[in-house]
């Protein structure tokens, strides 16, 4: 039987609105002006702070990372996961998340991995597994300890970093905690309904992969903190996203901070990790053991 054009396919969603719903630009239609705003901010930072970049942290061309070290020895490290609809995106966008950072007394590191629809998303996983995993392994490269990493993200890279949540680090070489918190904001936890959309289209996703890939499902004792933001301005999956993603978490007696951003969006919300005023920087402080 052949579906109705406004056939339910997810929650109370069409097919049209569920596709609509994740189509960040149906929203913020000028998206591609923050984006540039922000490559160009990455560009003062690179400049201004000191650098390392293109590190190899694998052997795949896209296997890279900028290194911005910390400015005093056993500082604590954040890794931050790019979004894109892990189709797009590249952390020379995302220098300008660093300078607060640094400021505050962190090393940070961009990452940069192989996108979709040229790498599964099994792929894209492992590659910012791996990338941890070194961080890890040369903490003393950043001025940094590598008993006090923490990984952050946004959009798709939210999920990429609720996959390092859930990753059994033992089975990487890395203690059990290598990862001491995660920050996430308008991230995507449960990939039901991205399979659903037209997302797929360049996912690829079976059911296999979706109880595999969705960090919702493979939450268990253990964990460390974490901090769930997402924006009052952005789409309402992303919110619910979000929203679920704390509950969970908070239902399974994980330490969560959560809230929702009064006037953000889902393109200024990639900025709120480089702000010293906004909650997601504070969060990330927190979890670093730096002073708030």
């Amino acid at each position: 039987m052949t579906a109705t054009a406004d056939a339910k396919v997810w929650l109370d969603y069409d097919q049209a609105e569920l596709d609509n719903q994740y189509e960040q630009r149906s929203l913020v239609p000028d998206g591609d002006a923050y984006v540039a705003e922000n490559a160009a901010a990455s560009a003062r930072a690179r400049a201004e702070l000191d650098c390392r970049l293109d590190v190899a942290y694998g052997p795949g061309a896209d296997e890279v990372m900028d290194l911005f070290p910390a400015r005093n020895p056993g500082s604590p490290m954040l890794v931050f996961l790019h979004g894109g609809a892990w189709t797009r995106g590249d952390k020379v966008n995302e220098s300008h998340l660093a300078p607060a950072l640094v400021a505050a007394g962190a090393a940070v590191v961009t990452v940069n991995f192989s996108l979709a629809p040229g790498a599964t998303l099994d792929a894209i996983t492992d590659q910012c597994r791996r990338a941890v995993a070194w961080v890890h392994g040369h903490a003393a490269d950043l001025n940094a300890d590598a008993g006090r990493l923490v990984v952050a993200g946004h959009s798709s890279g939210a999920h990429l970093t609720a996959m390092m949540l859930v990753t059994d680090w033992t089975g990487h070489g890395l203690p059990a905690d290598a990862v001491k918190g995660c920050v996430m904001t308008s991230g995507m936890y449960d990939l039901t309904p991205i399979r659903l959309s037209h997302r797929n289209g360049y996912l690829n996703l079976d059911d296999a992969a979706v109880a595999r890939l969705s960090p919702a499902r493979h939450l268990r004792p253990g964990l460390p903190p974490v901090a769930v933001f997402y924006g009052a301005g952005e789409l309402a999956e992303f919110r619910r996203h979000g929203q679920d993603f704390a509950q969970a978490l908070a239902d399974g007696g994980h330490a969560v901070t959560t809230a929702d951003l009064p006037g953000i969006h889902h393109f200024t919300m990639s900025r709120e990790l480089g702000k010293p005023d906004s909650p997601v920087h504070r969060a990330a402080l927190g979890l670093m053991g730096l002073a708030v």
